[in-house]
């Protein structure tokens, strides 16, 4: 806490007059350290406000002091999430950022620093609620984004993307992995009274993302027994048909 406060008053220094360093949905200053040109030794990089609108900036350690290397204009009207992960390259960082646009709301930027500074190479308009990042094939690699989208009341829909070539893909591959905490999120869900069948759907779908076939038809068919199963009767025999292609 300290030490984000120390980099706090460094960035201060660099800031438009009446400029404020933002702050994040967890409550702390929008600061972070990234190595964001790969030579080994981290930026800051911070968000700002500044007459009502958000700012990321960069500042590079140069001999004894600072100095601005990027300064790009945001969106949205606030700040959720500023982090340092290796999504498009495993040698340097890239900024993931999440401008808040609604009260449950994120648009995702990535932005990657180049010789022209900072440039956003998100794919335009992917909203998301939550988002959880990690190298979910834990090779030390690039990292995976996990986005989770709401749906209605506590129900999300997940997905998960990584860069390949010029864009996001959904990384399928890691939903083994990554959609065991999709199902222990639902399973928590559905000891809920009463049982929702939107729940129980997603509860459904995770399991069979997670290669849980069997617990995923047991899900499917307490769903079918609902009179107006979710999200129709008609997905949900879709899902059913999906899952027992993989179980017979």
């Amino acid at each position: 806490m300290v030490y984000r406060d120390y980099l706090v008053n460094i960035v201060k220094c660099f800031l438009p007059y009446m400029a404020e360093v933002s702050t994040l949905r967890n409550n702390k200053k929008a600061v972070i350290l990234a190595d964001i040109d790969g030579y080994g030794f981290n930026e800051i990089v911070a968000a700002y406000k500044w007459q009502g609108e958000n700012y990321i900036v960069v500042l590079k350690r140069v001999y004894n002091g600072w100095c601005i290397i990027g300064n790009v204009k945001g969106s949205g009207y606030d700040i959720t999430e500023l982090i340092a992960a290796r999504v498009t390259n495993t040698a340097k960082d890239d900024i993931i950022v999440g401008w808040q646009v609604g009260s449950i709301w994120s648009e995702l930027y990535i932005y990657k620093y180049t010789n022209k500074g900072l440039i956003n190479i998100s794919p335009s308009e992917i909203y998301y609620s939550k988002i959880d990042i990690e190298d979910m094939k834990g090779e030390g690699g690039r990292v995976e984004i996990a986005i989770w989208i709401h749906d209605t009341g506590e129900a999300y829909k997940v997905k998960v993307l990584r860069w390949c070539d010029n864009g996001l893909i959904e990384a399928i591959d890691v939903y083994p992995y990554y959609f065991k905490k999709v199902v222990k999120y639902y399973k928590e869900k559905t000891k809920e009274v009463p049982l929702s069948p939107v729940h129980l759907y997603y509860l459904a779908d995770a399991q069979f993302k997670s290669g849980e076939y069997e617990d995923a038809l047991s899900s499917i068919n307490r769903l079918l027994q609902f009179e107006y199963p979710y999200p129709s009767k008609e997905k949900a025999i879709q899902l059913k048909d999906e899952i027992q292609k993989r179980i017979y």
